[in-house]
């Protein structure tokens, strides 16, 4: 769709240029700045630039152009005559555009290439000197005799050389136990396969433990000089007294009394057991 709009006749220049002739034709159409922003997706600070003929905002002569396009087939007008004029005044390029040069760094020489990431092999460099740094001073240090340096050779006939073992004669001495004798009558009773019933009283004839305890229960029971124990199925109990089994070997369903104390030597001692 061409326009018949005088100040832009087919194939002829605008005579007051091309920001005035697209600025002309959408004033006379009554659409406004924003209107032409929002169907050309242009900016609209940059469509009031172009206006008056200022397109140094455009990013180059191949935007510029563009931006031209398209505003004028959106007011319906010929862009070509608008784009002669934009070259005859600002300048057709020749050549490839050049792309605009990074700003400089002031901290970066010229000719110097910016590094990215860490610097991976200075620090491996560095990491390599101190091993070697290291490695040196641990062979080549001054003992504590002389002062004189440490042949590498000695370092290593020194660690091949096995410790000096005890002679045969030599017999080590006894370890004694650091664990001290239990005090009183410590007496632990565990039920193997059946139930039993348990009764136990110390030397007032006070009752300790008096329960039926099932296969798996195990109970320590303390007094202070001698304990009396009833077995309801002794062949299923076993009784230790200071961590010693008293081995009682009663047999299924016995019922078994049995008194127990400290005897001379502080051991545990069993007295004659009553069964029925």
């Amino acid at each position: 769709m061409q326009s018949t709009d005088p100040t832009v006749s087919a194939g002829s220049p605008p005579p007051e240029g091309v920001g005035a002739a697209l600025a002309t034709a959408r004033v006379r159409q009554g659409l406004s700045i924003s209107d032409i922003s929002e169907r050309t997706r242009v900016r609209a600070a940059l469509i009031e630039q172009i206006e008056v003929d200022d397109f140094t905002s455009c990013g180059g002569s191949v935007y510029a152009r563009g931006h031209i396009r398209s505003i004028a087939r959106t007011l319906g007008i010929d862009p070509a005559p608008l784009i002669s004029e934009f070259d005859r005044r600002h300048g057709r390029p020749t050549g490839p555009q050049p792309l605009p040069s990074r700003p400089a760094d002031p901290l970066i020489s010229h000719g110097a290439v910016a590094r990215r990431g860490f610097p991976w092999a200075p620090a491996v460099i560095v990491a390599l000197v101190a091993v070697c740094v290291l490695a040196a001073l641990a062979v080549f240090v001054p003992d504590d005799s002389g002062g004189a340096l440490r042949d590498p050779t000695d370092v290593r006939a020194a660690a091949t050389v096995p410790p000096a073992t005890p002679g045969a004669g030599a017999s080590a001495a006894p370890v004694r136990s650091a664990t001290p004798a239990p005090s009183g009558v410590n007496v632990e009773v565990a039920v193997r396969d059946e139930p039993s019933w348990l009764e136990m009283r110390d030397e007032a004839q006070r009752v300790l433990l008096q329960q039926l305890l099932q296969p798996g229960d195990s109970r320590l029971v303390k007094a202070a000089r001698s304990m009396e124990i009833k077995i309801g199925n002794a062949g299923s109990v076993a009784v230790s007294c200071n961590g010693r089994d008293l081995g009682l070997g009663g047999s299924p369903g016995q019922v078994l009394t049995v008194r127990v104390g400290l005897g001379v030597s502080g051991d545990c001692a069993i007295g004659n057991p009553a069964s029925r």
